[in-house]
């Protein structure tokens, strides 16, 4: 399949260099900015260009991949939309619910395929506790945490995605960049159910930018399950990567996935009768699941999920932990934020 690859940041080359890795070939690239443009350029041997549109239309992709800046993002799904042009979707998808969703309603209006680049969604764990769940093991979910902590800000600082640190691009700090894994596995399990946030903190405690370091969601479900959704720069730069962690409770077993000693994720499943411990795949593998898929669908012409669509309701859970936060100082902080 021939895949177009619009934009550099925030994973636009590393999902390119996965495409690759499973048989597809990048037959153009685009970023607005020189440098990471003839990045793309050099390493994909591709004609390189500096909008989407004129990507699409010298290359005519099967996909394309789309990633970019939050403010661009839906700029570039508008494109492929235009184009009919099938996309798969990097995470964060926009700086906000509302930027997104018209072009989302006229993807879906012309029946373009959409994918979301979420590697959740191919990890063991969540195979395991849909199966718990299924087969009556878990009981009822009554509790979700999930934490995704990573490594400081600075480290985007003398990349292609520097504008991470720039809330006017990015709309925030780790929340902004980080939060739609957890916020997606949340939705994945509690289906349409209204969702209230009840709890937010927006913290710049650690590094005093004007972006947040620690973001917490606290949400609840018409039927009480409670979500607590994590998101870090907070996580000492070293050889692992950050501090990732699950937890389901239901109302007969709980599953865990955290990392041993040696960085592998471990998945417990606690019951009455003890313990069972397993190891979850890895990153890579769970991209290169997610993003297999996703070609299989469009080769096929099939609908895919999830799909741009939950990228919308991923965002307006986003934003709306972000206003919870912005009401009181006292979840705001503590140093000024963009």
């Amino acid at each position: 399949m021939k895949i177009a690859v619009l934009s550099y940041s925030h994973h636009g080359r590393s999902m390119a260099q996965t495409a690759q890795s499973i048989g597809h070939e990048i037959v153009g690239v685009m970023d607005s900015e020189h440098s990471p443009r003839e990045q793309l350029a050099h390493h994909f041997q591709a004609p390189a260009f500096d909008t989407a549109g004129n990507c699409l239309d010298a290359t005519k992709p099967d996909a394309a991949l789309v990633a970019g800046k939050h403010n661009e993002m839906s700029f570039h799904v508008q494109a492929c939309v235009d184009r009919r042009i099938p996309y798969l979707l990097d995470k964060p998808f926009a700086d906000s619910a509302g930027s997104l969703r018209p072009v989302a309603e006229a993807s879906e209006k012309h029946g373009v395929i959409s994918a979301l680049v979420l590697p959740n969604r191919a990890s063991r764990i969540v195979s395991v506790v849909k199966e718990l769940l299924e087969d009556g093991s878990l009981g009822e979910l009554v509790l979700y945490n999930s934490r995704l902590n990573n490594g400081p800000p600075s480290r985007y600082d003398p990349t292609p995605s520097y504008w991470h640190n720039d809330p006017n691009i990015s709309g925030g700090g780790c929340w902004a960049v980080e939060a739609a894994h957890g916020i997606d596995t949340f939705l994945q399990f509690v289906g349409d159910q209204k969702i209230t946030v009840v709890g937010a903190v927006m913290s710049n405690a650690m590094y005093g930018r004007v972006v947040e370091d620690n973001g917490i969601g606290v949400l609840r479900t018409e039927n009480g399950i409670t979500g607590i959704i994590e998101s870090g720069y907070t996580y000492p730069s070293g050889k692992r990567g950050g501090d990732h962690f699950f937890r389901f409770i239901g109302t007969k077993a709980s599953v865990f996935e955290q990392y041993g000693k040696n960085g592998e994720p471990l998945i417990e499943v606690h019951t009455t009768e003890g313990v069972q411990f397993s190891e979850d795949i890895s990153h890579g593998a769970r991209m290169k699941g997610v993003m297999g898929n996703a070609f299989d669908a469009i080769r096929d012409g099939n609908s895919f999920d999830p799909s741009v669509v939950d990228a919308v309701r991923i965002l307006e859970v986003q934003d709306a932990v972000y206003a919870h936060a912005r009401q009181s100082e006292a979840s705001n902080g503590p140093y000024p934020l963009g």
